[in-house]
């Protein structure tokens, strides 16, 4: 009889503690849990110090050691037991890391440490980082945010008080004169003793011996020596099945039941608190599993019951199917180098921002301005609120989400107390309140995602994907990498196990829909440049992905690569770049992708990083990304009387500055004036400036929010006054083609076909300033009856005017109104240019005293 148990598992998962996954009961047995999955999905060439997810609900992760490597599996990818990595160790003299103290950066494992009294083990660093696979609760000198489980307090740890099932795919690749770890679990201190419970791959390919100290077992499991022949090398099931009640264990290759092993009794270890849990080595490093292990699963209860046929993959059981869903889909790019020679642009319908002059063919007294928003009033007051609460609110400043849900609702997501995600609401996006969402955290109860160190996040609402996905929050997970959780409503979040990258998430990172490439494009901030003075340069790297259904590429960097890098540009000495943070927990963002956002030296001097970019793609024009960086000015270095400054305030410093791009990735800066700048804010002197990520269209308006502070970054003495700010911006009026009042300025553009029958201007001429509008054609000469001696004046200040030209009674007209010859009756205007349509035309408007925010051809 044929009996296989699967188990039916949800793809997302919100990461609760208490979560106890569906199960199905086998005929007659007691229930089937699982425990652990390691698909071993991670992309190829990951790093060192990556984490391997196991993507059941119990979160019990390993990180990738020197000797693990992700390589072709049986389903999708697998871990391979090689050779440890080489690594060329950066000296001493390439570690300076400015004001970064000693003890911190003994905690990242590129020092070796002293053995302790009464241990034998050298405490792991980089250089004797070489395992494969591991979790542990020792090695406290190093970093660990990743937050590994008590293995021995789950049930990795293997006994006979439960059933229980360990099965996996297994390939052999080498022949070997030792012994193969498939797993060990230590009791600890690695290495002081020998309290583990092991199974491995006998050399003469006879079979498996399960070793259990406590119950002092040392089991022969016989097996098929041609699955384990590595001559022959292919990819074989094997299951290990343990009867509590008869103390009988089974194996099983690819479903056939192998010869019995003796009956044994095993022991769990008891609790360590230095435990660990090692695939493909033992604790020392030793015994390397001679082949490649895919989709190992632990399990409570007895997955089989009698012979069966091989299981398919386990990744749609436990991570489902892909959502499905139609992402909106804008006009191609129109500013990009490859169409930089085409004859025309394509105009059509599209509205143009003047936010640079990517259309304009010549012009002549024409400054491009940006145009800082009017300080509207406080919406929020935060003052006090993390008194006594060390790190409570401390992200809120840099970190808003500011969104308009389908209702019209505005939203507002933020870090709260530890990090957790919360949202107030508003409808006329000044008064907020906290919504009662049925979870406390510390007497908060608009929580939207209950998880520490979450609340740096970008919240992505699209509209065109499937209910159940359309809200997506993309943040950082316990230091894992970068995760994304999806929502039916914004409200009540699920997290997709596996990371959507691999990477330390520090800050808040931002990823954008691209509806005119149809991809995701993703910025994330990355510390590997170093300022002229030797600090942190905080920059950020650009991705692109078609979407961000987890795992994403990208491509690994080999350390000859980034010695060359170092050769042209200012960067860590910190090489390979995943050194960084330690051996077990992950490295922060390097040259995995192209940096697009850095501090310029002859513009922003030695002293400058972009805290955050805030990358928004104008939901009102295509062909235009806006960027709100954060700049930070730093005070530790520079100047010897600018460093006093640090003495007296602290870090120093922020301003928000904006730029603009017509595909995202090039951008235009305008640092001044400034976007959002430090000041007096009603009673607070402020002197930091963190822009919220997103804006709300009201009729002509676009409303931003910036948090304010009266502290600077890591100032000394904290007041804590902090305020949250509307901000009002005309529509479409970031930037504004600019002519001065005391001479005209004049704009023609490339040339350009059009769709429409009017053409409309957003533009500012006050009192007495003026435009006039003509039309020309492809040879650059006036078009009858469309000229700029027939244009009708456009002035005072309009979000949306037509622009007019007189078609009949122009020569009536005199020097002097009241030479007028004849009645107005006498005169016709039209703002038609329907019969230009699909012709090749240039545009020519001639100003004064005038700012021109956009253009747009339009069918009326």
């Amino acid at each position: 009889m044929v009996v296989l148990t699967r188990h039916l598992l949800i793809y997302l998962a919100i990461p609760i503690i208490s979560l106890t996954p569906l199960s199905v009961i086998a005929e007659g047995d007691d229930e089937v849990r699982t425990i652990a999955v390691w698909l071993f999905d991670e992309q190829q060439g990951l790093y060192p110090s990556k984490v391997l997810h196991d993507v059941s609900p119990n979160e019990n992760i390993l990180v990738l050691g020197r000797s693990g490597y992700i390589v072709d599996g049986k389903f999708g990818n697998a871990l391979k037991i090689g050779i440890p990595r080489k690594i060329d160790f950066p000296k001493s003299a390439d570690l300076q890391e400015g004001l970064c103290p000693i003890s911190r950066m003994k905690r990242t494992g590129l020092f070796e440490y002293e053995i302790p009294e009464g241990r034998t083990v050298e405490p792991m660093n980089w250089q004797n980082a070489k395992f494969a696979a591991l979790m542990t609760s020792g090695e406290d000198h190093l970093r660990k945010q990743v937050r590994f489980p008590q293995v021995t307090q789950t049930g990795l740890n293997l006994g006979s008080v439960f059933d229980w099932t360990v099965e996996f795919w297994y390939k052999p690749t080498r022949g070997t004169q030792e012994d193969g770890v498939i797993f060990e679990l230590g009791k600890g201190p690695r290495g002081e003793n020998e309290i583990v419970t092991r199974l491995l791959v006998k050399a003469d390919g006879s079979g498996f011996t399960f070793f259990n100290q406590p119950g002092e077992v040392l089991l022969h499991i016989p097996s098929d020596s041609d699955a384990l022949d590595p001559k022959i090398g292919e990819w074989h099931h094997m299951a290990f099945v343990y009867n509590a009640k008869n103390a009988q264990l089974k194996h099983y290759v690819n479903g056939t039941l192998q010869e019995l092993p003796k009956k044994s009794v095993f022991r769990v270890l008891d609790r360590g608190i230095e435990d660990y849990f090692s695939i493909g080595m033992d604790g020392m490093w030793g015994r390397a599993l001679p082949g490649k292990l895919d989709e190992m699963r632990f399990s409570y209860g007895k997955v089989y019951t009698g012979e069966f046929d091989p299981p398919e993959s386990f990744s749609e059981l436990y991570l489902g199917s892909p959502p499905e869903y139609s992402m909106k889909k804008g006009p191609p790019l129109l500013f990009t180098e490859d169409r930089l020679e085409e004859s025309f642009v394509p105009l059509g319908e599209r509205k143009y921002l003047f936010i640079d002059d990517a259309i304009v063919e010549e012009s002549e007294n024409i400054s491009f301005a940006v145009n800082p928003p009017k300080i509207d009033q406080m919406v929020m007051r935060i003052d006090g609120l993390d008194e006594g609460e060390p790190g409570s609110w401390e992200r809120f400043r840099k970190h808003l989400n500011i969104v308009e849900d389908e209702h019209g609702l505005i939203r507002l997501y933020t870090a709260l107390d530890d990090d957790y995600l919360g949202v107030f609401l508003s409808r006329d996006g000044i008064h907020f309140e906290a919504p009662d969402l049925g979870r406390e955290h510390k007497g908060r109860r608009n929580i939207v995602i209950p998880d520490a160190r979450v609340g740096t996040g970008k919240m992505i609402l699209e509209h065109e994907a499937a209910e159940k996905d359309r809200w997506k929050y993309i943040t950082g997970y316990r230091r894992r990498g970068v995760y994304v959780y999806t929502s039916p409503d914004g409200y009540s979040f699920n997290r997709y196990r596996q990371a959507l990258l691999p990477f330390w998430y520090g800050t808040q990172n931002y990823v954008i829909y691209d509806d005119q490439r149809q991809k995701f494009l993703g910025y994330w901030r990355t510390g590997f440049a170093r300022t002229p003075a030797g600090h942190t340069q905080r920059e950020f790297v650009f991705s692109k992905t078609n979407d961000i259904i987890p795992p994403m590429s990208f491509s690994p960097v080999s350390d000859e690569a980034q010695r060359q890098e170092a050769k042209r540009r200012r960067i860590s000495g910190t090489i390979p770049q995943y050194l960084d943070n330690g051996p077990l927990i992950p490295g922060r963002f390097g040259m995995d992708f192209p940096t697009v956002f850095s501090p310029e030296d002859h513009i922003d001097g030695p002293s400058a990083g972009i805290y955050n970019p805030k990358v928004i793609k104008y939901p009102w024009a295509p062909d235009t990304y806006l960027a709100f960086p954060i700049f930070y000015f730093h005070y530790y270095e520079g100047y010897p009387g600018q460093q006093i400054l640090y003495f007296r305030r602290g870090g120093g410093p922020t301003e928000t500055q904006f730029a603009t791009s017509r595909d995202g990735i090039t951008w235009k800066r305008y640092t001044r004036p400034v976007y959002v700048g430090i000041g007096r804010f009603d009673d607070l002197d402020v002197v930091q400036t963190f822009i919220a990520q997103g804006m709300i269209k009201r009729n002509d308006e676009i409303w931003q929010y910036v948090f304010v502070d009266s502290d600077y970054h890591t100032a000394h003495e904290r007041t804590r006054k902090r305020q949250v700010y509307r901000l009002i911006q005309r529509f479409d009026g970031f930037v504004s083609a600019d002519a001065p009042y005391e001479r005209y300025g004049t704009i023609i553009t490339r040339p350009l076909q059009f769709d429409g029958n009017r053409l409309v201007l957003n533009i500012d001429t006050d009192a007495h300033g003026y435009a006039l509008v003509g039309l020309l054609d492809e040879n650059g000469n006036p078009i009858k009856g469309f000229s700029i001696q027939e244009s009708v004046v456009i002035n005072g200040d309009h979000i949306a005017i037509e622009a007019e030209w007189i078609k009949r009674g122009i020569e009536r007209f005199r020097e002097n109104i009241r030479d007028f010859d004849g009645t107005i009756d006498d005169v016709e205007m039209s703002g038609d240019v329907s019969s230009l349509e699909g012709r090749t035309i240039r545009v020519k408007i001639k100003m004064r005293g005038a700012k021109l925010y956009s253009m747009q051809f339009v069918n009326k």
